[in-house]
């Protein structure tokens, strides 16, 4: 009778509570509804979930996407979990997402006692289309589902999978498993721990890049990919080149997420990390842990041997890319037709190279909203990373 009442208790808690919005749409879209934030907190477990807010949208189509997010992250379930363990256990639930165009994708993450007492890690979410409330399909998304797969599937196991197994427990890449998310970099997959885990013993989730999958997205007009957005993040162009400079002026890259000035101490609490830090020429180097951060390290000041109060003043991409302009593949004359000649350049020969932990080239320097955007070319003209920085 106890847990019947907290559970009751709890489910009307969890409906009550909210927080603000997220982030609006851009200027000139369609106005889609905004994403708020629900929760729960009980004992020493607490649950945070996406939701559409009360006004967000027409009131059923509300419900019918609430509804969708209830399902897909698993949340009716944790909040019946976390009832069975106000006597003792622990269970902390939280959620990542992205909305392009009318498409909101996202994960929920339960970490602790999820289903026995035996601390676990499992993964849900969906992608959602905000103009009606489905659930988006990879029929919606690819040419041949199948196919895709299998393209998925080489890649990861020739290319990503060398780079990531020294940083897993357990590395089956292969088969992909059927729950993903998008976000502006690309497909997010997520596994099952026994198939996929980190050394931090977190189920793991990996990054396909748009531009690895070009060849088998549905990117025809009025298809949903391209209400998303993802022609303009699949190869440079002028839009991508814009998103790119605006995301640049406020400090951040789309699809990573962190900003700079961000506290470390913050980050590395919710994404641990993939390494132990490491230093560079100007400071200390951090690559955190999970597909969002996937070919990507942040940089802080070494103004003492503790980093706890340190902020984030760079963003480096190093694989995969960026609005359209793609790590090994775009040419610098491609991005400086876009962006225009650089301010400034410099060459980095392989001594300085090496101190700056990146490989040897010319760097352009755009300046925007205060920070220095760089793009660097190696000895073949071709994009080898990119950096946001103050």
């Amino acid at each position: 009778m106890r847990n019947g009442k907290l559970l009751c208790a709890a489910l009307a808690a969890l409906m009550l509570w909210s927080a603000g919005g997220f982030a609006a749409e851009p200027a000139g879209e369609p106005a889609y509804p905004a994403i708020g934030e629900k929760g729960l907190t009980l004992g020493e477990s607490s649950i945070a979930y996406p939701a559409l807010e009360e006004g967000a949208a027409e009131e059923k189509l509300r419900e019918r996407i609430n509804d969708r997010i209830l399902e897909d992250g698993g949340i009716r379930d944790y909040v019946t979990r976390i009832s069975q363990l106000i006597s003792g256990g622990k269970l902390e639930v939280s959620w990542q997402g992205t909305t392009m165009g009318p498409v909101f994708s996202f994960a929920v993450s339960a970490e602790g006692a999820v289903s026995t007492p035996r601390r676990t890690h499992v993964w849900t979410g969906g992608n959602i289309d905000l103009r009606d409330g489905h659930e988006v399909t990879e029929e919606e998304i690819f040419r041949d589902p199948a196919e895709a797969r299998g393209a998925m599937e080489n890649w990861l196991e020739e290319e990503l999978a060398p780079e990531l197994s020294a940083h897993l427990a357990s590395s089956a890449l292969a088969p992909a498993p059927e729950l993903f998310r998008m976000t502006e970099r690309g497909i997010i997959l997520m596994y099952p721990a026994e198939q996929l885990s980190t050394l931090s013993d977190r189920a793991g989730d990996v990054l396909v890049p748009w531009s690895v999958l070009a060849d088998q997205l549905n990117l025809d007009e009025g298809g949903i990919l391209s209400a998303m957005g993802v022609p303009a993040l699949i190869s440079p162009g002028e839009a991508g080149a814009e998103a790119l400079r605006a995301a640049a002026a406020g400090g951040s890259l789309p699809g990573i997420p962190a900003k700079l000035g961000d506290g470390m101490q913050e980050l590395t609490d919710r994404w641990h990390l993939l390494t132990d830090p490491d230093v560079y020429a100007m400071g200390r180097l951090f690559a955190p842990e999970g597909a969002p951060f996937q070919g990507v390290q942040l940089t802080t000041d070494y103004l003492t041997e503790s980093w706890e109060n340190s902020r984030v003043d760079g963003i480096r991409v190093n694989l995969g890319g960026v609005c359209g302009l793609n790590i090994g593949s775009t040419r610098a004359g491609e991005w400086r037709e876009l962006l225009g000649e650089p301010d400034y350049s410099i060459t980095l020969d392989e001594e300085q190279a090496e101190a700056w932990r990146t490989a040897p080239g010319v760097r352009d320097y755009y300046e925007t909203g205060g920070h220095r955007l760089q793009l660097q070319a190696d000895g073949e003209g071709i994009l080898a990373g990119i950096q946001l920085s103050e």
